[in-house]
């Protein structure tokens, strides 16, 4: 599908190229397939048609298949047998960067597009006039959430941002102790100088002042 300068695949991720990539996978394991109608049928197709072929270039544009023969990749095999979630999430990550306009959405908004005039955005990144980025806007924002609807926050981050709060803790803690004893410090020098004794004599002094005025009135 054509979106002004850039294209998405026609097919989705889930269910459907991520069962075709398993099927793939099952079938050949390592190996390329032996040749295109093989692979048809495997995949539910009675022939190498338009659809099948579809099919290959969606699952080439992911990233799931080479770019030459049918042979599934190791993203491919890390999306849909990894035997850890954390690797599994991964490869959805970069299947999904790998479409160019996916990118461009991920790095603004993540997984969670606006709603809200996302046409005008939408016309801004791909240089679609406004009524051709309005027509499409809907469609090319649930391909966008099909794709993502399953990605989740990589555990690294998570980590990095705890890491993060934890330092500011000790870091401000710190701060606060050491503000307490540079006061601590001052006042013991004050004293020391005999800062005390002349405060007290002052106080004295304004006290006998305010004596003498109220004997006056």
């Amino acid at each position: 599908m054509k979106v002004g300068k850039y294209e998405i695949p026609d097919m989705r991720i889930y269910p459907l190229l991520f069962e075709a990539t398993k099927k793939l996978y099952e079938q050949f394991k390592s190996e390329e397939a032996p040749d295109q109608l093989v692979a048809a049928k495997l995949l539910d197709h009675k022939s190498v048609s338009g659809a099948f072929l579809r099919k290959l270039a969606s699952l080439r544009a992911y990233g799931l298949i080479e770019s030459r023969g049918i042979k599934v990749t190791v993203l491919g095999k890390k999306l849909t047998y990894d035997p850890s979630e954390e690797e599994r999430n991964k490869a959805l990550k970069e299947t999904i960067l790998n479409i160019p306009l996916w990118k461009e959405f991920y790095s603004r908004w993540q997984v969670n597009p606006p709603t809200t005039n996302f046409w005008v955005q939408l016309a801004k990144i791909t240089g679609l006039e406004a009524p051709d980025a309005q027509k499409i806007e809907e469609n090319v924002r649930k391909a966008y959430l099909d794709d993502s609807r399953y990605l989740k926050p990589e555990k690294e981050q998570e980590k990095g941002v705890s890491a993060v709060s934890e330092d500011s803790k000790v870091d401000t803690s710190a701060a606060i102790s050491t503000s307490l004893e540079r006061q601590a410090s001052i006042v013991q020098n004050l004293i020391k100088e005999g800062a005390y004794d002349i405060a007290k004599q002052f106080i004295d002094f304004i006290k006998a002042k305010e004596k003498e005025n109220s004997n006056e009135d």
